[in-house]
């Protein structure tokens, strides 16, 4: 007589074998599909508190179910403000009232680093006199509010109502800008002249002068001629690395990102030497 097979004896063991390899499968797809990459590859990590999103909701937002991008909204990073200074009628007017025997009363504190008269008693100190009052007014807001650092004027500055510091803009705006005896030859140098007047624009270097002047002026730049080479060198040097971003609109920081260092060195120079088109204002 025939032996009888039981009703799993009649499939063959590579017919078995084959099922429980496609099952595996789908466990596998299953699982990475709708659990394992979600949470490295998708935005469900964590929830709205940072806690983990649980299986339930990873699946359901696998399947579509669900927009579990919502669990993983986390506030971002608070932006960088360059400068709080906001060119306003109101700031613009308080700065044009600015009381200039008021602020040389004030601008005592000034005179050990920036002289009597505004002109500095060192390189890497800037001149002060004969700057438009806009461009020292938003500096000392800036050192104010720490969006430009040095310790000892943010020290100072601090101490300053926006009245004191409008009249001490006024004060150094009134003072004749002296003629400075650092001429040198990088007055002659024809690749910087033109970096200055023209820019380089297959760098997207724009012309120092369409802000600073002569071509150009732009509300808060200074004139930059005749001021100290080495202040302008630490300031050029600083926003191309990023360590002074008073700058709005990063102007300054985009601009110089794309010089070379001996372009920052010879620029410094050739304005350092390149004399004010006036002897005071």
């Amino acid at each position: 007589m025939a032996r009888k097979r039981g009703p799993f004896k009649t499939f063959n063991r590579w017919v078995l074998g084959s099922i429980c390899v496609v099952v595996l499968f789908w466990i596998v797809a299953i699982v990475i599909g709708f659990v394992w990459y979600p949470a490295v590859g998708g935005d469900l990590i964590a929830g709205a508190k940072g806690k983990p999103l649980g299986l339930f909701q990873l699946i359901c937002g696998g399947l579509g179910l669900v927009n579990t991008r919502i669990y993983s909204q986390q506030p971002g990073p608070a932006p960088i403000v360059s400068s709080q200074l906001a060119w306003t009628d109101e700031t613009l007017k308080q700065i044009q009232n600015g009381d200039v025997r008021r602020g040389a009363a004030i601008s005592v504190n000034c005179i050990s680093c920036h002289g009597p008269q505004g002109m500095s008693t060192a390189d890497y100190i800037p001149n002060l006199a004969g700057l438009p009052r806009d461009v020292i007014y938003k500096q000392l807001i800036d050192y104010r509010t720490s969006k430009r650092n040095y310790v000892m004027m943010n020290a100072i500055a601090t101490s300053l109502s926006d009245r004191d510091i409008a009249d001490v803009a006024a004060f150094y705006a009134s003072c004749p800008r002296e003629e400075l005896s650092n001429s040198g030859t990088a007055g002659t140098d024809e690749h910087i002249r033109r970096l200055f007047t023209d820019g380089d624009p297959m760098r997207n270097v724009v012309a120092c002068a369409a802000c600073h002047g002569p071509e150009g002026l732009k509300i808060g730049a200074p004139p930059l001629t005749g001021q100290r080479s080495q202040y302008l060198f630490n300031q050029l040097t600083a926003f191309s690395q990023k360590t002074r971003t008073n700058d709005i609109n990063q102007q300054m920081r985009l601009v110089a990102a794309q010089l070379k260092p001996d372009e920052i060195n010879r620029l410094a120079e050739y304005l350092g030497s390149k004399q004010p088109q006036t002897a005071g204002r």
